[in-house]
């Protein structure tokens, strides 16, 4: 009898640890590229609770620019690593508002080791249809980094018309006019679970705050 009590709890132990891991936000690093016409960029996320650090890298893989997002407080810095230089970024754009179909279809496919579904976002009003493929494993920080960034490209304005999109990610999202010519593609390369250190969300020592006049 002991030992059926001794057995169970183990399981019920390690059962609450799977559980517990799999609901664990995401941590770690992201990559991705962003095509606009002929122009490719490259990013990359890293990620840790509420912050998020993006950074813009060349075709060389140096860092070009880096934006430090606070999804708790709200709040985005800009750091230049070539001047050493950051700046605090306002956020007062308003937030657009348009009518959009939302669609969550059965269709998957695998995109960067991820099983991701097909979801769509449609705006006759905006001469715009976005594709994403979404994966989720608990990105819980992409929704509230949209909302802080408060960014007015339809990438982000169309996700955040989707709801119950709460911990997923758009491993490829295609923006298309409604003639079907496409206007941009974000697209993962690379996506890395791991622990990430601190001072990577803070503003380097040495660097001066950069005052508009």
């Amino acid at each position: 009898m002991k030992g059926s009590i001794r057995t169970l709890t183990v399981a019920c132990g390690l059962a609450a640890l799977a559980v517990a891991t799999q609901a664990q936000s995401f941590e770690g690093t992201i990559e991705f590229t962003k095509t606009t016409g002929p122009v490719v960029t490259n990013y990359k996320y890293y990620v840790k609770g509420d912050h998020v650090r993006i950074e813009e890298l060349s075709a060389r893989g140096n860092v070009q620019g880096i934006m430090l997002v606070d999804n708790r407080d709200r709040t985005v810095t800009a750091l230049s690593p070539d001047r050493k230089l950051f700046m605090d970024v306002p956020n007062m754009r308003l937030p657009k508002d348009f009518k959009a179909e939302v669609k969550k279809t059965a269709e998957m496919k695998d995109i960067a080791g991820y099983k991701c579904e097909k979801w769509t976002v449609k705006s006759p009003s905006e001469d715009r249809l976005l594709t994403y493929w979404v994966a989720q494993d608990a990105f819980d920080f992409f929704i509230p980094m949209l909302e802080t960034l408060n960014r007015k490209d339809e990438q982000a304005l169309f996700f955040l018309k989707i709801d119950g999109a709460k911990g997923v990610f758009p491993m490829l999202g295609v923006e298309q006019k409604a003639d079907g010519s496409e206007v941009s593609r974000l697209e993962v390369t690379k996506v890395g679970r791991g622990a990430q250190k601190p001072e990577l969300f803070q503003v380097p020592a040495g660097f001066t705050k950069f005052e508009r006049n």
